[in-house]
């Protein structure tokens, strides 16, 4: 099994740094391409022993094995892998005959995907906080027949629930309709001395509906929605969890499409205030469109809220049961 992804320096190739696993196994190289540091797909693939890219194209890569699939279009920035979307930092280049990804999405997004967590180090997962968005004056987004505030503390609460039952300490940025600010719930947190993070929220966007996942951007890359947005000057102190954010926010956004059968918008980056300053690996859930006639009268269901929590719930232990030590 590959050892962590790490960047090494080499003095005899100005043009291009390694990927160094170990002295005994094999390096990526990551070659200067367009002002950016990238690497080929091809040698990707054959690093973490994807197989044959079964695409036929040379304008897309697809792979899949038994344990893995990944799925890259040139020009994109969007990736199918391990069963959920994922928003890339940089768009997938086709350049000398090959496709290309950023060096910073291989150590990023793709290494704490493809290897599930391994190449995180071992944390116990203790405290949770959980962060019903909204409330009190704050109402959220508002569909036709519900308010936002109201449906994120209903299933905030059923998660905490189903985690205390299974061992967590889990605690409630808020328990009831009163007004937060984005720093009150970063500070409850800290207090709280929480090993993660989860903001729940519901969306808005006219007929748009599925589900997306957001962790931070990592230093230097722009959000999903605005990727020159790069913020080179300094990294946030949500950035030191670059790895277990992605990963995390993988977790639950595949155990929330496995259960509802929503659609996948995929785990995006955005520089929300609760994840530039958590302490603590974070994410935050939008777990529908409440501005989708069909979507709203699905949250309004308990019982998809209640699929909501569970798979949400699932999905913070199944990151749990891979980056604690047995």
């Amino acid at each position: 099994m590959l050892h962590r992804v790490r960047f090494t320096s080499v003095a005899v190739a100005p043009f291009a740094c390694f990927l160094a696993v170990s002295a005994a196994a094999a390096t990526l190289t990551a070659h200067r391409i367009a002002e950016g540091e990238y690497v080929a797909v091809s040698e990707l693939a054959q690093f973490y022993g994807l197989g044959r890219d079964l695409s036929g194209s040379t304008e897309r890569a697809q792979y899949r094995t038994s344990f893995a699939q990944l799925t890259l279009q040139a020009g994109s920035r969007e990736m199918q892998i391990n069963g959920c979307e994922h928003w890339l930092s940089f768009p997938v280049l086709a350049m000398r005959g090959k496709l290309w990804v950023s060096s910073v999405d291989v150590l990023k997004d793709i290494d704490p995907v493809l290897r599930q967590g391994r190449s995180i180090t071992r944390t116990p997962i203790r405290n949770v906080v959980l962060d019903p968005g909204h409330g009190g004056s704050d109402r959220g987004t508002r569909g036709p027949n519900s308010v936002e505030k109201q449906l994120t503390l209903d299933v905030a609460k059923r998660i905490e629930r189903i985690l205390d039952a299974n061992g967590i300490n889990v605690v409630l940025t808020r328990t009831s309709d009163r007004t937060l600010s984005l720093e009150d719930r970063v500070d409850f947190a800290d207090a709280k001395d929480a090993d993660l993070f989860v903001s729940i929220h519901f969306n808005s966007g006219g007929s748009a509906d599925g589900i997306e996942t957001y962790c931070l951007p990592p230093l230097g890359t722009g959000s999903t929605a605005n990727p020159r947005d790069g913020r080179a000057d300094r990294a946030a102190l949500g950035n030191r969890y670059d790895e277990r954010n992605v990963w995390l926010a993988h977790c639950v956004q595949r155990s929330l499409l496995r259960s509802t059968g929503a659609d996948d918008r995929g785990v995006r980056r955005a520089r929300f205030y609760v994840l530039r300053y958590s302490s603590c690996p974070a994410i935050l859930v939008e777990a529908g469109f409440l501005t989708n006639r069909s979507e709203e009268q699905r949250i309004r269901s308990t019982e998809y809220r209640e699929k909501l929590a569970k798979a949400i719930a699932d999905g913070i232990l199944s990151y749990k049961s891979s980056v604690v030590k047995p």
